[in-house]
């Protein structure tokens, strides 16, 4: 028989395992050519970890102008937010992306991946 603190410990483990792999999922994205958009990633800054762009190619169809970081509260010291990169779109095509989750001094392999295929057109 199973008991309250074992089923705690199997729900937390398995909360865990699905935030993991969350950051594994490919996503897809169209925008137009001239177009802004956004792409929103869970993070903590307070841990030394942070998205980088790992794949940024020299010539690229987007730009990354500006990356942000928001706290979820302001009011809990070391709580989460969100990395918020900002793209303009300047050329048609395609194009998968490779941000990845990591500390920068690190050289092991990242806590986290998203590949995102963004489509121009």
């Amino acid at each position: 028989m199973i008991n309250s603190f074992t089923m705690k410990k199997i729900f937390i483990m398995l909360g865990f395992l699905l935030f993991l792999l969350s950051g594994f999922q490919n996503s897809n994205m169209k925008v137009k050519q001239g177009e802004t958009f956004k792409i929103v990633l869970e993070s903590n800054h307070s841990t030394g970890y942070g998205w980088y762009w790992e794949n940024k190619p020299e010539k690229s169809i987007i730009d990354s102008i500006y990356v942000d970081y928001k706290l979820k509260s302001k009011m809990l010291t070391g709580s989460g937010g969100n990395e918020i990169w900002e793209f303009k779109a300047s050329h048609k095509g395609e194009q998968m992306i490779r941000l990845v989750y990591k500390r920068p001094w690190e050289s092991e392999a990242p806590k986290g991946s998203k590949e995102i295929l963004i489509k121009v057109n």
